[in-house]
């Protein structure tokens, strides 16, 4: 007689078994900002440093405002002519100075470190060397010789090239040396003036309607640290 066959048991269910499993949460995905607040952004961001450079712009290259142009008044020497005064006050780094009329030979100005006085040397056209700073320098005995960029037409590379010499091969004094310059020359972009090129002294000007080396180094030989109140200082 054939035996029969245990019906095989189902293996017992435990509590760990019975529970049922819990489906692992899906990643957060990250909502990606849209396209319109994007935009709104970028605009926010161009308008701000639109206005910043504005400022920035207008407070250091025009701190100042000119009554008149300079002119030569009849007679003039060659050796150029005396100015009216407007002063020697100093005044607070950013104060938009006003000046009775451009190139100022003197007047009011800035007494800080990097402001003014500006250290000697050629400033080229995009350079921040404004009157507010080497009218300082005027009064310390430099000569300050200007350029003129009418209509954005700044002098030809020649004329840059002499205003650079004079610059850097002007005459020497003892005060310049004890500065540690080799001259107290200063040569800077200014657009307000009646000639394409000025050389100052402190209250005494030449204007020149072409940049004439010759003439520019004898003004700078006779009138540095001759007519100005303070000649010792650097």
């Amino acid at each position: 007689m054939a035996k029969r066959r245990r019906a095989s048991r189902p293996a017992p269910v435990t509590p760990a078994a019975a529970r049922p499993r819990r489906r692992a949460p899906e990643p957060e995905r990250r909502r990606l900002p849209s396209l319109r607040v994007v935009l709104v952004g970028v605009a926010i961001v161009g308008v701000v440093g639109f206005v910043g450079l504005a400022f920035i712009s207008g407070a250091t290259a025009r701190a100042f405002s000119c009554d008149e142009l300079l002119t030569a008044p009849p007679g003039a020497s060659a050796d150029g002519f005396t100015t009216e005064s407007l002063g020697s006050q100093h005044v607070t780094v950013g104060t938009k100075i006003r000046y009775g009329f451009c190139p100022p030979t003197s007047g009011g100005h800035y007494n800080a470190a990097g402001a003014g006085p500006l250290r000697p040397g050629f400033y080229g056209p995009d350079a921040d060397a404004g009157p507010g700073g080497w009218v300082h320098n005027l009064e310390h005995g430099y000569v300050v010789a200007l350029y003129r960029c009418a209509d954005g037409a700044c002098p030809s590379e020649a004329d840059l090239a002499a205003l650079r010499s004079l610059a850097e091969n002007g005459p020497p004094t003892q005060s310049a040396a004890a500065c540690g310059y080799r001259s107290k020359v200063l040569v800077a972009r200014f657009d307000e003036l009646s000639t394409p090129y000025a050389l100052l002294a402190w209250d005494r000007a030449l204007l020149l309607d072409a940049f004439d080396e010759a003439r520019a180094r004898e003004f700078a030989s006779r009138w540095i640290e001759a007519s100005a109140p303070e000649p010792g200082a650097c």
